[in-house]
Parts: C-alpha cells; sequence; structure tokens
C-alpha cells in the first residue's frame, strides 16, 4: 500500500472515530471502540506503533477491560518502551491471575525490560511453579520451562552486570547522520572515517511506498567524516537499494566491500556483497554463493580483517536449533568453499545472532 493511501486511511479513521467518541457517554463502550479500531488497523499488517496508542487509550477509559489491558501491555513488548506494559499486565494480574496461563510470565518480561530483574524473577518463578503444578496444560499461551530458564538467567546475569557498573561516555554523532526516523546497523571501516548504516527515513528512500508496518522500506545510507565531522548522509542508489527491505550487514577493513541483507518480497532473506569501483560508485549486489545463502534464513554477518574468514547466521537444517552462528572459510583459489557450524559451545537451542570482529 502506498504511504499516501495508508496515511490517509488512518487519518480518516482516526478523525471520523474520534467525533464519535468525545460524543461517547460511557467510557466503557467507547474503550471497546477504541481496540474495534486498534485490531482492523493491524489486521494483516504490522502497524503495531499506530495501533499501541488506541490500545492504550482503551485500557485507560476501561481498567476493568482485561482484554484491551493485557493487549496493551503485550504490544510494548512487541514495541518500544517494553517497560510500561507491566503497569497494564498488573491491572489484569490484580482482579483474573488466571485471565491467560502466560500472565506471569509476561509481567517477568516487562520487568526485566526495565532492570528490575527481582520482581522479573518473582514472576518468572511463579511461573515456573504454575508449569509445575498444570504440566498437563497445552494451550498456544504456554511458553516452555527452557524459554523461562532463559529469562531467569539473564535476569541474574543483568544483576550481576548492574552490581559491577561501567562508566561510559555515550554521545549522539548530530542530525548530519541521525534523522527523525530509525537509524540503526552502522559499519565502519577501518580507519573509522565512514559510516554506512540502515534507515527507515522518508526523506532519500527509493520507495515511496510504505512496509506492512506503516514505515518506509529500509534503504542503507552513507556518511564520511571530513575535518572531524561528519558529512550529511545520502542514499547509496539503485545499484544497492530496492523497493524492499535492504540492510547493511558489515564492511570489510578497507572500506571497498560491503555486506548486505536482502528480503525480497516472499523469499528468504540472503547475504549480498557490493564491490567499490575505480569510480567511486557501488556496483551491483552480487548472492554469495550456495555453500553460504540456502533456502533458509541468513542473517547477520562479520568478516575478518584479511577477509578470508566470515561469520554468518543461519536457522538452516543441522544446527543447534533456532538461529545458529556459522564460520565460513575460502580456499586456495579465493573461494568460499568451507561452512562450519560453531557447535554447541557457542550455539544453543536459541537463538544466536549478530556476531562481530574487530578489525584490531
Amino acid at each position: 500500500m502506498s504511504s499516501i493511501r495508508r496515511c490517509v486511511l488512518i487519518f480518516l479513521t482516526l478523525l471520523s472515530f474520534s467525533g464519535a467518541v468525545f460524543g461517547q457517554q460511557d467510557p466503557k463502550q467507547a474503550a471497546r471502540d477504541y481496540m474495534q479500531v486498534a485490531e482492523e488497523m493491524i489486521q494483516g499488517s504490522q502497524a503495531l506503533d499506530d495501533a499501541r496508542g488506541l490500545m492504550v487509550l482503551a485500557a485507560d477509559l476501561d481498567t476493568t477491560f482485561l482484554k484491551a489491558n493485557f493487549d496493551a501491555g503485550y504490544i510494548h513488548l512487541l514495541t518500544i518502551n517494553k517497560e510500561l506494559g507491566v503497569k497494564y499486565f498488573l491491572r489484569v494480574y490484580r482482579q483474573d491471575p488466571d485471565y491467560r496461563f502466560d500472565l506471569e510470565y509476561q509481567i517477568g518480561r516487562s520487568y526485566q525490560y526495565g532492570l528490575d530483574f527481582d520482581n522479573a524473577l518473582l514472576f518468572f518463578n511463579r511461573y515456573k511453579q504454575k508449569l509445575t503444578a498444570r504440566a498437563s496444560y497445552q494451550g498456544n499461551d504456554k511458553i516452555s520451562l527452557e524459554e523461562v530458564n532463559k529469562s531467569i538467567e539473564e535476569c541474574h546475569n543483568g544483576k550481576e552486570f548492574v552490581a559491577s557498573p561501567r562508566n561510559f561516555s555515550i554521545v549522539n554523532i548530530g542530525r548530519e547522520v541521525n534523522s527523525d526516523f530509525e537509524d540503526y546497523a552502522p559499519v565502519l571501516n577501518e580507519k573509522e572515517d565512514e559510516i554506512i548504516f540502515t534507515t527507515r527515513r522518508r526523506d532519500g528512500n527509493l520507495n515511496q511506498n510504505v512496509a506492512n508496518d506503516n514505515k518506509p522500506y529500509e534503504d542503507i545510507f552513507i556518511s564520511r567524516k571530513e575535518g572531524g565531522t561528519w558529512t550529511y548522509d545520502s542514499n547509496l542508489g539503485e545499484t544497492i537499494n530496492t523497493p524492499y527491505h535492504d540492510s547493511n550487514l558489515a564492511l570489510s577493513a578497507d572500506g571497498k566491500t560491503l555486506y548486505i541483507l536482502k528480503d525480497e518480497g516472499d523469499r528468504n532473506s540472503n547475504i549480498y556483497y557490493c564491490s567499490l569501483l575505480g569510480n567511486g560508485q557501488w556496483g551491483p549486489a552480487m548472492p554469495l554463493p550456495p555453500v553460504i545463502n540456502s533456502s533458509f534464513e541468513e542473517k547477520s554477518v562479520t568478516i575478518s580483517k584479511d577477509g578470508n574468514t566470515l561469520y554468518f547466521s543461519s536457522n538452516r537444517i543441522g544446527g543447534q536449533g533456532g538461529i545458529d552462528l556459522y564460520r565460513a572459510t575460502k580456499n586456495e583459489k579465493g573461494e568460499w568453499a568451507s561452512v562450519k557450524n560453531l557447535g554447541p559451545k557457542i550455539n544453543t537451542p536459541f537463538d544466536e545472532e549478530g556476531p562481530f570482529i574487530g578489525f584490531d
């Protein structure tokens, strides 16, 4: 759907609906109307940010509307400010602890995102007790024991990190690079005078349509440092960016090879590479060979300084479970020839992603 059409549709829906709500005498009915619009908004799409505000309004209009409050909590876990979901989950829990089988687990997740590890552990352990007491339960809202044990381990690790803080200075690199939209996944060359990143901004995006979440598609941008200052960024162009999602993954130490992720509609995502040409322009994106790309999902990548070893993630068959990390090496001909799973010391039944090798 085009961005103009979708934005107009949402605007008209909210405009017509707001008039009805403002004249509504019964806040409980208004809450249900808000929820109906929110559910219609995300039906067949991923426009969660747009729907979240309506779900929050519904939950606050009627604190006894358990579905609205649970959904308001859960949609926070799927978007930003995840820790704010605990307010809505607790409303449900205090009125009906058995509203959903996984309620204690979701409360624990919200506390965990807010770094309140003690309360997170309290609710995770309550959920474990429920799993033991109702071992035969097989509903869709059941979270496995392995998953909750993983969350408990994360909380214990988090408590150790918080108990031994490190001092870091975090500085925003400025409007030359950052925008009002989502900017992420930066990669630098070895000299650290060139940054390539993924953005979902409107300005400079090659696709004027929006994705299912009502945001611009991902495009890859570049900025260079001149005289100690980052220049205003620019789109890398049509040889790299497509009408679909395009995201950078890694940059070689010399800045001449860029690895990117391509999500071409209904196909699984695969890893591509682009070479910097003599005229300073990037050449067309070429897929890595089938020994790396498969019929499954290939995602994050990091490359060694000499360019002969590449680590990547994949959910292909034969791993430890979920998404695993793999290592690929080149043969004497300079071709990618050997791929090996990193094994159980690194990979788990859960998802491992985001490998990184520093150039130093």
